[in-house]
């Protein structure tokens, strides 16, 4: 294992900005468009929490596309879905068109991230993995830092039409990016397993103690970001701030990513156990600063950012938890699992928030989203101390 092709590690993460792009733009828009829909967070919350079922699905179903045609094949459809999902966003000017835009949206997430995940487990030496996530998620985070301030700019004071326009040229690009890279030229083994039965490979899935604990910890990490791209610019609108400064708070708390590197070479220096431990707390600890705050937007908007530094700081592990734990053989159907753990972030955080939006006003989300990091922190002792 190990690349063997005549790139590097930073061109081979240097994909994912380009990819992640394509998505990026759209992450600060689609709820604003949601909730100019929609009229109110509580059914934006709703809404979301729907759409995020489909991708559960699609993501355990994608193993069986891999299978029928091919891994390159699945991630030019995940390419081909994507475009399809701006065009349909762009044209939502009704609240089920734009459902439909989304459900694809996730799908072609869902997918391009598990045919991707499959080449980095096939180039990347399991060794290498502590240097290279870090790496990885640096430049998935810069493309998500740049995208949600200039997807909301380019929407409100140009174009409503250019951000999604964006995204299908970041499609194509994507595309391009891969077969210079000379990736579709690989052939991906998957698990010779017989069974393509979503459920039964999740049971497999959580029967093994550190695969379940990578997928919680996960878990409640993505469940942060959730929350934060989702209602940090519905925040700041409600409080008067404008839909711009929600944008850039986006933007400026992703930017942080840029120090992912250097997370992840502490992680290597303290461990990843105590990187999580930290890095868990830090974010637990800001966001209940941001609840008490929340009566002064700019003060809490503040306090975003830098509890947005403390999710950084997990992201210094990446995935290597998961690429650590699963079997070679199980690859394919593990990753389908653990990758649900996005669209179950999607789905559990906007759910647990239209319950509680029901009895309290919008910043509940910010000390709902705080227990969760508690407890993530708590479970973080479990990870292998050799890790």
């Amino acid at each position: 294992m190990g690349p063997s092709l005549s790139f590097g590690y930073a061109s081979f993460a240097g994909l994912f900005f380009v990819g992640t792009l394509a998505r990026a733009m759209l992450i600060s828009v689609l709820p604003l468009q949601a909730l100019a829909l929609l009229g109110d967070a509580q059914k934006v919350s709703v809404l979301y929490f729907s759409v995020s079922v489909g991708g559960i699905l699609a993501s355990l179903l994608v193993p069986a596309i891999v299978r029928a045609i091919g891994c390159y094949q699945a991630f030019l459809l995940s390419m081909m879905v994507m475009a399809l999902s701006a065009l349909l966003l762009w044209a939502g000017n009704n609240v089920w068109l734009f459902i439909i835009g989304m459900f694809c949206h996730v799908f072609a997430i869902a997918s391009m991230e598990i045919s991707l995940s499959l080449y980095i487990m096939r180039q990347i030496a399991r060794g290498n993995l502590t240097r290279f996530e870090p790496l990885r998620i640096m430049f998935t985070v810069l493309a998500l830092a740049i995208g949600p301030w200039l997807g909301v700019y380019l929407e409100s004071r140009v174009a409503h039409w250019i951000p999604y326009a964006i995204t299908v040229v970041s499609t194509v690009a994507t595309v391009i990016y891969f077969r210079l890279l000379g990736l579709h030229k690989i052939a991906i083994g998957t698990s010779l397993a017989k069974t393509v039965n979503p459920l039964r490979y999740m049971g497999r899935y959580f029967r093994q103690p550190r695969l379940r604990l990578a997928w919680g910890l996960i878990l409640g990490r993505a469940a942060w970001w959730t929350m934060f791209v989702i209602y940090t610019p519905i925040y700041a609108q409600r409080a008067g701030l404008g839909e711009l400064v929600g944008a850039a708070v986006v933007s400026i708390g992703t930017a942080w990513t840029l120090t992912v590197p250097f997370w992840g070479w502490v992680g290597r220096q303290i461990s990843l156990r105590r990187l999580l431990m930290i890095g868990f707390f830090i974010t637990g600890v800001m966001s209940l600063f941001v609840f008490a705050f929340a009566s002064n937007p700019w003060a809490a908007s503040t306090l975003l950012i830098f509890a947005a530094l403390g999710a950084t700081i997990l992201d210094g592990g990446g995935n290597v938890l998961f690429f650590r734990a699963v079997r070679p053989l199980d690859r394919s159907e593990m990753t389908g699992v653990f990758l649900t753990y996005r669209d179950s972030a999607q789905l559990a955080a906007p759910g647990l928030f239209a319950i509680l939006l029901k009895f309290f006003a919008l910043p509940i989300v910010f000390a709902s989203s705080a227990a969760g990091m508690f407890v993530c922190a708590y479970y973080s002792r479990y990870v292998p101390r050799r890790m």
